[in-house]
């Protein structure tokens, strides 16, 4: 009891300063997140980032799509795996068509949601709404990193074994989202 006393106020003390901390980081990671969006407007230009904004906010059904596509190979049971780890490239094209076919009207509505409920990545990311507006405010720049036919298909085969391996652990384990 008297040791419980004794540590008491060091003990406050040290909760004091790492609060703190945790708040000042807060403000900082917030900032930085504000410099990424600025900084892959420049790599990819202003409409690009704009775009990936845009994106987050369907986030929730794209989860859902890969969960239904884990769900559908674990109903077929063993076999059924198997052959969806055989074809899991199958899910990015699924994946890419499905966001293709998201009309402009429900980014619309979701980027008007996301100001009403202040949407965020996580809680150490701004609202979404905010930084897109920051970037639309800002002024609009092309895209530094321009991809030809040639680079497209360079980065596609070094990124072919990783794509591969997250299909089928998708297939295999789920998607926890």
């Amino acid at each position: 009891m008297a040791v419980n006393l004794l540590y008491a106020g060091p003990r406050l003390l040290l909760r004091g300063v790492l609060f703190l901390l945790d708040r000042l980081m807060l403000q900082a990671s917030q900032r930085a997140e504000y410099l990424a969006d600025r900084t892959a407007a420049h790599a990819g230009s202003t409409a690009a980032a704009v775009e990936l904004m845009d994106r987050l906010l369907v986030t929730d059904s794209v989860g859902l799509l890969l969960r239904r596509e884990a769900n559908r190979a674990a109903m077929a049971g063993g076999r059924g795996v198997r052959e969806a780890q055989a074809g899991a490239d199958g899910i990015w094209e699924r994946l890419t068509a499905y966001m293709a076919s998201v009309p402009e009207s429900e980014y619309e509505r979701q980027r008007r949601v996301g100001v009403l409920r202040g949407h965020s990545v996580d809680s150490t990311h701004p609202p979404t709404h905010l930084r897109r507006t920051s970037l639309t405010a800002g002024p609009s720049v092309t895209a530094a990193v321009v991809m030809d036919a040639e680079r497209e298909r360079l980065v596609a085969a070094e990124l072919a074994a990783a794509r591969t391996a997250v299909a089928r652990r998708i297939v295999r384990d789920g998607f926890g989202g």
